[in-house]
């Protein structure tokens, strides 16, 4: 499944990205998704509230919780956040067989 998670800096994290490269935060992202059993498909950095996205498929979405606590306890990371690919086609199905068996109360 892919994972797009994005996120701001601390200041400690913004003090230690001064000393660093794209490479070596590329390098980093990569090693974490293959820690979690997946791999880093895209990373890039960003201005506005955000700095930094990063593409990753990873095998479950516990994996991926499980990347995203790892990383924040860091303290590198004011703020970061995952967002999992929906598959639009799946869920709007569910909707509709739900909705055909659904009974609102006072309604059934």
């Amino acid at each position: 499944m892919r994972i797009l998670y994005i996120g701001m800096y601390s200041e400690d994290g913004l003090q230690g990205l001064e000393s660093s490269s794209l490479a070596k935060r590329r390098d980093a992202a990569a090693s974490i998704a293959e820690a979690a059993g997946g791999e880093l498909l895209d990373l890039m950095y960003l201005q506005g509230d955000y700095d930094m996205a990063a593409l990753m498929e990873l095998p479950t979405i516990e994996a991926a919780s499980g990347l995203l606590k790892a990383v924040k306890d860091s303290g590198a990371w004011e703020d970061m956040m995952m967002f999992p690919e929906f598959d639009l086609d799946t869920g709007l199905a569910a909707i509709n067989a739900v909705k055909s068996s659904y009974k609102a109360p006072g309604k059934d």
